[in-house]
């Protein structure tokens, strides 16, 4: 069994069709479709910041001379065209979550070669748990 997050992700998307297909949503009562509501909210928080942290991790510069950078790689132009792409999103949410992704993004400092701290601090500490500050 793999244990990369993208099959981690897989098995969550797979729950989430089963819980689509079951039909039984719609006759949920008010309290149960609160719950309902309330877990998939912390679902998507937590979605999001999976896709800020991923978008954070890729360097926008090419690795070499000559070399494209992570989204020339894939054929796009920018990261906001890469994530309209592959999220099938618009381009506010995509530009809103490139925003988020420079927040957060933690640089080398290149004489020491320690990881420099995010420069939203309080934006950088929630994505690991998908709770805002």
């Amino acid at each position: 069994m793999e244990s990369t997050p993208a099959a981690v992700l897989d098995d969550t998307v797979v729950a989430l069709d089963a819980v689509l297909r079951s039909g039984t949503v719609g006759a949920l009562d008010a309290r149960e479709m609160m719950d309902l509501l309330r877990v998939a909210g912390e679902i998507q928080r937590r979605v999001e910041a999976v896709i800020v942290d991923a978008v954070a991790s890729a360097d926008p510069r090419p690795a070499g001379s000559g070399e494209p950078a992570f989204c020339g790689r894939f054929g796009c132009r920018s990261r906001n065209e890469l994530l309209q792409r592959v999220l099938r999103t618009d381009g506010a949410s995509a530009a809103r979550l490139v925003k988020s992704a420079r927040l957060v993004r933690r640089e080398v400092d290149l004489s020491s070669g320690e990881w420099l701290p995010a420069r939203c601090r309080r934006c950088a500490r929630p994505s690991s748990t998908g709770r805002s500050a």
